[in-house]
C-alpha cells in the first residue's frame, strides 16, 4: 500500500468564490488573534529594531490575504523616520546629509488591540543607547496606538530618571506597562508572562510607585514554553 502524503498545496483555492476565501482568511485570523507578545530588540550594528516573533502567515500568502490582514495588523514604526539625519559639516556652514541611513529591515506587523509590545535586551544596552531609545519612542508615529508595553525591570529606574514616566503618560492609548523580570536563561517555546507572586513585596512596591504617577504598572515574570526564563 502506498503511503499517503499530506496535502500542502490547494491549487483550486484562487478559484473559490471571493466570499468563501474571505471567510477562510477570517477564520485563520481568529485562530491566531489570541493575545500575543511581540518581542523586539534594538540592534546597534543595524541601527534598527528587529523582531524574532513570526508575523501572521496571511501576510505572505497572497496579495489578497495580505490586504485582508492589514485591516487588522499594521506595521510598527519605532526608530528614525527619515533616511538621513542632518549634521553640520565641518567644512561648511550649511547642513549636509552626511550620515548613512539605518539599514532597512523587515516590517514588524502588530495588532495594537491584542498584542503586547515587549522591548527586550535593554540591559545593558541603555548604558550607551539610552537617549536613542527615548528619542525613538517619543517620536515614533506608533506611540499613540500602543496599548500594552513591556520592558526589562532592570532598566526601569534609569528610564524613570530620564523622563520615561512622563513619556508614557503622554501615550494616548497606553493602558498598562509590564515590568518584566528576566533571568537571562534561554528556553525554547512561546513567550508568556506570569504575575509576580505576592511574596515579592519589592516588585509590588515598584508597580505601586509607578501607578501612583498616573501609569498602570504591573510586574511579571518572563516564561518560555511554560518554564521561567
Amino acid at each position: 500500500m502506498e503511503s499517503t502524503t499530506s496535502l500542502i498545496t490547494f491549487a483550486l483555492f484562487p478559484l473559490l468564490p471571493t466570499e468563501l476565501r474571505l471567510k477562510i482568511y477570517k477564520h485563520i485570523l481568529t485562530l491566531s488573534s489570541q493575545p500575543r507578545i511581540l518581542k523586539i530588540s534594538y540592534s546597534p550594528s543595524l541601527k534598527r529594531y528587529i523582531s524574532n516573533t513570526p508575523p501572521p502567515v496571511l501576510l505572505s500568502t497572497s496579495s489578497e490575504s495580505r490586504a485582508y490582514t492589514l485591516q487588522t495588523y499594521t506595521n510598527l514604526f519605532l526608530g528614525p523616520s527619515c533616511p538621513w539625519r542632518p549634521r553640520l559639516s565641518p567644512i561648511s556652514t550649511q547642513h549636509r546629509y552626511q550620515n548613512p541611513s539605518p539599514t532597512p529591515g523587515l516590517p514588524i506587523p502588530i495588532c495594537y488591540a491584542t498584542d503586547t509590545l515587549y522591548i527586550s535586551s535593554l540591559f545593558p544596552l541603555l548604558t550607551t543607547h539610552l537617549h536613542d531609545f527615548l528619542w525613538n519612542l517619543s517620536t515614533s508615529s506608533s506611540r499613540h496606538h500602543i496599548q500594552s508595553l513591556s520592558i526589562d525591570l532592570r532598566v526601569w529606574n534609569i528610564l524613570c530618571e530620564n523622563g520615561f514616566i512622563g513619556l508614557l503618560a503622554r501615550m494616548r492609548s497606553l493602558k498598562e506597562v509590564c515590568l518584566v523580570v528576566e533571568f537571562g536563561r534561554s528556553f525554547e517555546g512561546e513567550l508568556g508572562f506570569l504575575e509576580a507572586p505576592d511574596w515579592r513585596v519589592d516588585l509590588r512596591w515598584v508597580a505601586e510607585r509607578g501607578s501612583e504617577r498616573g501609569v498602570m504598572v504591573r510586574c511579571v515574570i518572563l516564561t518560555k514554553g511554560g518554564e521561567q526564563a
